[in-house]
Parts: structure tokens; C-alpha cells; sequence
């Protein structure tokens, strides 16, 4: 995993800012940002008051988030940080122990496996992949793969899926906010 630039613009994905209150005031466990980058979407969710762990294997990035403003705001900090190799290294949450989990821009089979295995039930998943811009649809799932992977045990609360790159590719973006009922 290559680590992260400083994002030009600071501000949460959009996608998230429609669910993030929903999210943070709904999830009945601990709120885990996975490749959280520069902490920009977990700050949002933590503005509503939950602390949102923040993994990532970027140390730079993760140093960034520890030195927020925000980390003040309580006794305990909002913002905790987990430097984690998402690609390589093992998982580190249990079956079930997880109340919402926020992915952003870095998305593979192994890590949605391991990110459904995580989650309670009735505990929140909310992916954005990456759009599809220039080559790197080549990092993306084919069509139709999450959602068969989520179908059997969630519930959708919103869910899109943009068939991206050149005719011949099966890649697909993908926007879902889905809750666990199984």
C-alpha cells in the first residue's frame, strides 16, 4: 500500500457527510475508519460525538490525525489511530466486535471479507470505492461482486454501482451505506 498524500482539499467525502450523524449516532459499537488517511471522514463522524478508530499504514498521516485540535475535545481522544498494513498484515477485529465501519477509497476482496466478519449486527457499513478515473478501475471489484458478497446478511440503505473503465473491463465503482441483519 503506498502511502497517502496530503489531501489538497480537507473536507469528508460527500458521500459520507449524507449518512455520517445517522452513522455516529446509530452505531452500537466501536466506529473503525479503515484507510482513513488524513482522518478527514472520522473527524466528521467524531463531530457528532463517537470516537472513530483511525487505520491506516501511513505513519505521516496517522501523526497528522494524532496532532488534531479535536483530540482535545475530550478526556479520551476522538480520534484514535492504528498504524496497520491493510494489505498485508493479519486483521485485527474480532468476529462481531465492530458497530460501524467507514471504508473510503481503498478497497479489496480480502478486506471486505474481513471488514463483514467485524461487524455486529446491526452494525453499519458504508463503502466508497475509488471512481474509476484513468487506469486505476484496475484496482477495483468486477460488477455485481459486493454486492453478492453483502446480499445474504445486510440491508441496503443506499446502493450504486457504476460499470467504470474501457468496454472490455468488468470493474465497477461503488457508493453502498448497508446495516448487518445477520
Amino acid at each position: 500500500m503506498r502511502p497517502h498524500k496530503k489531501p489538497v482539499n480537507s473536507m469528508p467525502s460527500d458521500f459520507l457527510s449524507k449518512f455520517a450523524e445517522e452513522v455516529a449516532l446509530n452505531a452500537n459499537g466501536p466506529i473503525v475508519d479503515i484507510a482513513c488517511g488524513y482522518g478527514r471522514n472520522a473527524s466528521l463522524i467524531s463531530s457528532f460525538g463517537p470516537p472513530v478508530l483511525c487505520v491506516d499504514n501511513d505513519k505521516a498521516a496517522l501523526a497528522f490525525i494524532d496532532g488534531l485540535d479535536i483530540n482535545q475535545v475530550r478526556e479520551n481522544k476522538l480520534l484514535p489511530t492504528l498504524e496497520l498494513d491493510l494489505a498485508n498484515s493479519p486483521w485485527p477485529f474480532k468476529e462481531g466486535s465492530c458497530g460501524a465501519i467507514i471504508n473510503i477509497h481503498f478497497l479489496t476482496a480480502k478486506l471486505l471479507d474481513n471488514m463483514l466478519n467485524s461487524l455486529k449486527i446491526g452494525g453499519y457499513l458504508l463503502i466508497e470505492t475509488i471512481g474509476g478515473n484513468g487506469l486505476n478501475y484496475r484496482e477495483l471489484l468486477p460488477q455485481g461482486y459486493i454486492k453478492g458478497k453483502l446480499a445474504e446478511s445486510f440491508d441496503f440503505r443506499f446502493y450504486k454501482e457504476k460499470k467504470v473503465g474501457p468496454s472490455e473491463s468488468d470493474a465497477s465503482s461503488v457508493k453502498l451505506l448497508a446495516l448487518r441483519r445477520k
